[in-house]
């Protein structure tokens, strides 16, 4: 039960994204590029104002530093961008009919990496499986719950399918 309650920030991320997710596919069509930009933007700055704060605070800067490195070198080394294309345009072939635009491979590698990568996802979940402090993945889960919103409503369920290696990400991190 204990293990359970550790991965309450990456429960709480994977509910937020798959909530936005399926709000965005049911808006289709419906939401004016303009505005999907400017959520987007609004994200962005939301994002600064999170890292210069913890930087201006200069705690996690010393681990945020040290894992950003270790992590671009082992998804380097393991070539991580190629094997989850190769995924998602695997998946994409088994569910595509013929003649139908292919969205799925977007969607999901576009999801995957701006949810995966970076140092939110890595510290909230070093923090979450260190001190049982959610706060900065619940932060973050928020971010991502609006932004697939609006990545579902333009690129389609390859954002919901994004949730499996997210939560493999950061839940092994938390463990």
């Amino acid at each position: 039960m204990e293990r359970f309650l550790t991965l309450t920030g990456s429960f709480v991320n994977v509910a937020l994204v798959l909530a936005g997710g399926s709000a965005g596919l049911l808006l289709k069509k419906g939401l004016p590029e303009r505005v999907a930009d400017a959520v987007m933007k609004g994200l962005a700055l939301c994002v600064m104002f999170i890292g210069i704060d913890g930087a201006l605070e200069g705690t996690n800067a010393l681990v945020a530093v040290i894992s950003m490195a270790v992590g671009t070198i082992l998804g380097s080394l393991v070539d991580l961008d190629k094997r989850i294309n190769c995924l998602a345009n695997k998946i994409e072939k088994k569910f595509t009919k013929n003649g139908e635009k292919a969205v799925f491979a977007e969607g999901f590698v576009a999801a995957t990496l701006l949810y995966c990568v970076g140092a939110m996802a890595i510290v909230g979940s070093l923090e979450s499986g260190i001190s049982s402090d959610h706060s900065t993945l619940i932060t973050k889960s928020v971010i991502d719950g609006v932004s697939s919103i609006v990545l579902a409503s333009t690129m389609g369920w390859g954002v919901l399918a994004s949730v499996v290696p997210l939560f493999i990400y950061q839940g092994s991190i938390t463990l």
